[in-house]
């Protein structure tokens, strides 16, 4: 059988979870798709896993980003894109988790919104070591159903004025991707963010509540270490983002692809890491208040949540009461 969707996990050093991850592609309740397995210059058991699930199934198959100069997961990810032969393209990273339903349910959207390049969905955040997850991230602020470029572009990537979709949670046209030059090697973080900034401002792209998968938060993780130094925080502003939206500024100048809504989105995003409102205009200092205020919020929330969820491990872990 053909495959429709070509499955992209990049692994490296994941030997504790991989096994995991390939099982719940083979649970998938439809069975069109391919799984390629990117060794991303792993140095543990990681290759013999992949190799051992690659010799029970023909659809799985084995590629490696070693003898390139290539390092990274954008690097790795690419290489998936160039070998896959599947009208979509869906991304599972090797800690992460597939719902079964994930493809049945995200083919059928994408035969009923044809223009879309990508479906978006929400997954469960886990973390490392928890049973449960602690958070789902659909969408609480920005409408479901199709969305016009460069809509998503301005709110979720610039503005964030919603949850940026994990890679885990979408499905893509590969001929969207290939056109649009996958994800950007050149970046450290947001390598992931980079490809739905490319989409986003050329295609259309349908944003549902469908729960995808599972995506799993570990210390260790690449965003996890940045978080540590102090270099990336997911809701607050941070130093690689800055690098992110100088790239974004070019990569809209050069593949003129800017418009006067994302232009204004951008100097609102770069006003705020700046805390500087200086170059805006009257009506954007409003909105950059708004937007102040709106992020202490979120911060305080984000807060008050930490120590809920802390709470509520410790109650866990008391003993049980004498009759």
């Amino acid at each position: 059988m053909t495959a429709r969707v070509s499955i992209i996990t990049p692994y490296r050093d994941a030997e504790q979870f991989l096994a995991e991850a390939i099982d719940s592609v083979l649970a998938q309740t439809v069975d069109c798709w391919e799984l390629l397995l990117v060794d991303n210059r792993s140095s543990d058991g990681g290759a013999m896993i992949a190799a051992s699930f690659a010799k029970r199934d023909p659809r799985i198959r084995l590629l490696a980003t070693a003898g390139s100069e290539r390092t990274g997961a954008a690097a790795a990810r690419n290489v998936g894109l160039a070998a896959a032969t599947g009208e979509f393209v869906a991304f599972l990273d090797a800690d992460d988790l597939l719902v079964p339903d994930k493809l049945e349910r995200e083919l059928g959207l994408a035969e009923q919104y044809p223009q879309a390049a990508l479906i978006c969905g929400a997954a469960d955040w886990l973390q490392f070591g928890a049973e449960q997850p602690y958070w789902n991230d659909h969408m609480r602020h920005v409408a479901s159903g199709l969305h016009q470029p460069p809509d998503l572009l301005d709110q979720l990537i610039l503005l964030r004025n919603d949850q940026v979709p994990c890679t885990c949670a979408v499905l893509a046209r590969r001929a969207a991707l290939v056109d649009a030059g996958g994800f950007e090697e050149s970046l450290v973080l947001y390598e992931d963010q980079s490809v739905w900034v490319k989409l986003f401002a050329r295609y259309p792209a349908y944003i549902g509540p469908h729960l995808t998968s599972i995506y799993r938060q570990r210390p260790d993780s690449a965003s996890g270490q940045a978080e540590r130094a102090g270099e990336y925080h997911r809701t607050r502003l941070h130093p690689a983002r800055a690098a992110f939206l100088d790239w974004i500024d070019r990569y809209l100048g050069k593949e003129r692809l800017d418009t006067p809504s994302t232009r204004r989105a951008l100097r609102l995003a770069q006003a705020l890491l700046r805390r500087d409102p200086g170059a805006l205009t009257v009506g954007e200092r409003i909105q950059y208040v708004w937007l102040i205020q709106r992020d202490l919020r979120r911060r305080l929330r984000g807060r008050l949540n930490h120590y809920a969820r802390r709470l509520d491990s410790a109650r866990h872990r008391l003993p049980p009461r004498s009759p």
